[in-house]
């Protein structure tokens, strides 16, 4: 067990067995004709720090709700260790359930014949959380999540965002310092999913609390996580900060629009610059560089871009340098859409990672 780590996840395996059968018409009885393995981890490894906001990505079926439900202690590991405050999770299931605050998509976390304050009052009193302490709780998150004039509505009246938004004060209700969101903004609209994000920051950079965070939202990743782990068929295809996540196979581009297209040959030679194309488009002429990694040297082919364009009496209208973008890193990792060309999954344990 690492210190340094709110939860941690030190080799974690969990499969998942189905099972088909069909009925024999001679006897009735029910035959098993099929049983498929389904690896929904193997091998899984990282760690969360305190105030800090880590994303877990994947396409469906990666095993990203399996290892939230491992984390929070509804789902045993086959082998392997998860740790949170400390605890180890099986051996201290009821101390770890006071510490985690959990939102599992597409389950039915709220009472739907109880109003939302009646669900905080139930699952406030099941966590030790009583008296004018619940009562000041359960009424400030109802307020802040938008349900001020809902909260003596049955659930099941309210809309799918809704009761999305009872789930989320449910898992807040005791104040644990780790908040597990599967799919947090799901059903949510654009005000109400832009103040759980606030509520996120807000809960790490002031609270200090450890957010893990699983979505197939790319730009909600992006702005929210500190970290990001990237898994695949039950497996960490990587784990790094965000940023460096962003860097992974991010070419130096550089594009100039032109007011002309210039002659292509007076470009040969910049010292720095690897490859050159030009393209002419709706928005005008366009010259693609592709210029070194290193600072001095892509500083030259900057300069040396500019004095040939002055050279030909070109116009600069813009310069730009294209950003990657988490969708293509996650397209890239995970083996799936157009732009997987050319990536090479890499495998990290966020454990050994600083």
């Amino acid at each position: 067990m690492n210190s340094e780590y709110l939860v941690e996840i030190a080799n974690v395996k969990k499969t998942f067995y189905t099972r088909h059968f069909f009925k024999d018409d001679g006897s009735g009885k029910r035959v098993l004709y099929s049983k498929k393995a389904v690896h929904a981890a193997k091998g899984i490894e990282f760690g969360i720090r305190r105030g800090e906001i880590f994303g877990l990505l994947g396409p469906n079926g990666a095993g990203k709700t399996t290892t939230v439900k491992m984390i929070s202690g509804l789902v045993r590991p086959d082998s392997g260790h998860v740790y949170v405050d400390g605890l180890h999770v099986e051996r201290n299931r009821l101390q770890v359930l006071e510490r985690v605050g959990v939102v599992l998509e597409g389950t039915r976390t709220s009472i739907w014949p109880l109003t939302p304050l009646e669900n905080l009052r139930y699952y406030g009193n099941l966590k030790n959380v009583r008296g004018r302490i619940l009562k000041d709780r359960a009424k400030e998150l109802l307020t802040f999540i938008g349900l001020k004039d809902k909260m003596n509505t049955q659930v099941s009246r309210l809309s799918r965002g809704e009761k999305q938004k009872v789930a989320i004060c449910i898992a807040l209700i005791a104040d644990p310092p780790v908040i597990l969101l599967d799919e947090p903004t799901t059903g949510l609209d654009v005000q109400s999913s832009r103040s759980i994000k606030d509520k996120i920051i807000e809960m790490t950079r002031q609270q200090g609390k450890c957010v893990l965070v699983t979505t197939h939202d790319m730009h909600v990743a992006q702005e929210l996580c500190d970290r990001i782990g990237i898994i695949t068929k039950g497996e960490l295809a990587t784990c790094k900060p965000t940023e460096q996540l962003l860097e992974l196979f991010s070419d130096q581009i550089v594009e100039i629009r032109l007011d002309k297209m210039p002659t292509v040959g007076e470009f040969d030679g910049v010292p720095g610059v690897h490859s050159i194309r030009f393209e002419n488009n709706e928005d005008g002429p366009m010259l693609i560089a592709n210029v070194d990694d290193d600072l001095a040297r892509r500083s030259a082919a900057f300069y040396g871009l500019m004095d040939r364009l002055k050279t030909s009496g070109c116009l600069v209208r813009s310069i730009a340098q294209p950003q990657q973008t988490l969708e293509n890193v996650f397209l890239r990792l995970t083996g799936s859409g157009s732009a997987t060309t050319g990536a090479t999954p890499e495998r990290m344990p966020a454990v050994q990672e600083g």
